[in-house]
């Protein structure tokens, strides 16, 4: 939890994958006495991309961002950072988690079609997570995307579910829309 004295910092790394990357980046965070709140760091094509949330004093938040500029020039990494900005008064979220699992022959527009339905609904996407791979057998292209939902209370989830069914019939999306269990 945020306290006055403390800062959040948004940071993306994009640059060529190596093997002690992950532990150059993170070593960065711990020298300057930042706490990682969140991350995701993975390998796309060859490629390395990573996002964290990192907190800290306004003065570790500073060396943070010294930190990484170096790191950016010594490993040729794009790095990116935002000061992330405090909300103005914190509201009770009464929305719902979804998890949302698509599994479908590769199609261009499966990922628009999947935020458009989501957003035309007043539906925040919380996180998608998208790939593609060989089916068994055939060797065909399938798409498979993993996405939260955050659907705000009040919304009929039976009307939802089978709007989102026949939305997912009609683009041939084999899919499953179910709370997200924790």
């Amino acid at each position: 939890m945020r306290t006055p004295t403390t800062m959040q910092l948004v940071v993306t790394v994009l640059g060529v994958n190596r093997p002690d990357l992950v532990v150059e980046l993170t070593r960065a965070f711990k020298d300057c006495k930042c706490m990682i709140l969140e991350s995701r760091m993975t390998e796309l094509g060859n490629e390395f991309a990573a996002h964290l949330l990192a907190e800290g004093n306004w003065n570790h938040i500073v060396r943070l961002e010294n930190s990484l500029e170096s790191l950016a020039t010594r490993y040729g990494l794009k790095i990116a950072t935002l000061r992330a900005q405090e909300r103005e008064e914190p509201t009770e979220d009464t929305a719902l988690p979804y998890a949302v699992d698509i599994y479908a022959t590769d199609q261009i527009n499966n990922i628009h079609d999947l935020s458009n339905f989501f957003t035309e609904r007043g539906i925040d996407i919380l996180d998608l997570s998208s790939s593609r791979y060989p089916a068994p057998f055939t060797g065909s292209p399938l798409f498979l995307a993993h996405i939260i939902v955050k659907i705000p209370a009040g919304t009929r989830i039976v009307s939802l579910r089978d709007e989102f069914l026949d939305f997912c019939d009609q683009m041939n999306l084999d899919a499953i829309l179910e709370p997200v269990k924790r």
